[in-house]
């Protein structure tokens, strides 16, 4: 199943000035130079772009999953995907990269959230990527600051390098965001990279 990046976003993503934000940051930059040794880091680049643009269209109530189809991905079925969405409403679609492997991505509306899982991933060029596209987004009327850093246990393995971050409006009543990378850079592990955005809890 051949994976083909994302094309631009919606006129009606582009209404939602926060997520606006999010998506003018796609596509990542990276060296020229690694560009023409590591196909691995120029994929990965790829999918988190990719991965940006499709969970802004459910965060703003567009069709995540038509934009994830676009981008080359498939629906599970129902029965399969049941396990991972563990009882919520949403859709599990799967791609496979030529350097990443496979990739599923996980749509949920409640609450809303959006997670890609790489079964290979870049993680030493992956992580300064998400720093910036991450500190990118700060501008008047939307705050963001690091949540977490740090590791988090993986069941069956060791550790994982964690960053979380949490974009706020400062509107009372508005759900914060939270943007997260989990990355593994044992080669062992079945799942290297984890990508998660999706809305918090208003501040109260």
């Amino acid at each position: 199943m051949p994976y083909r990046g994302f094309p631009h976003p919606t006129a009606r993503a582009a209404r939602r000035p926060v997520l606006l934000a999010l998506l003018a940051l796609t596509p990542l930059p990276f060296p020229s130079a690694a560009r023409a040794a590591a196909p691995l880091t120029e994929e990965t680049a790829a999918a988190m772009g990719s991965f940006m643009q499709i969970c802004a269209r459910l965060l703003t109530g567009g069709d995540a999953g038509a934009a994830a189809r676009e981008a080359g991905f498939a629906a599970l079925p129902a029965d399969r995907a049941a396990t991972l969405l563990r009882g919520g409403e949403g859709q599990v679609l799967v791609a496979r990269g030529a350097h990443v492997g496979a990739m599923v991505l996980v749509l949920t509306r409640r609450p809303v959230a959006c997670s890609l899982r790489l079964q290979r991933m870049d993680v030493e060029t992956a992580e300064p990527l998400f720093v910036r596209l991450a500190e990118r987004t700060a501008r008047p009327g939307l705050s963001v600051t690091r949540a977490f850093d740090g590791s988090v246990p993986v069941p069956g393995a060791g550790a994982a390098r964690q960053i979380t971050y949490r974009l706020s409006s400062g509107q009372p009543g508005r759900a914060d965001l939270a943007l997260a990378f989990t990355g593994d850079a044992d080669p062992r592990a079945g799942t290297q990279g984890v990508l998660t955005f999706g809305t918090l809890a208003p501040r109260r």
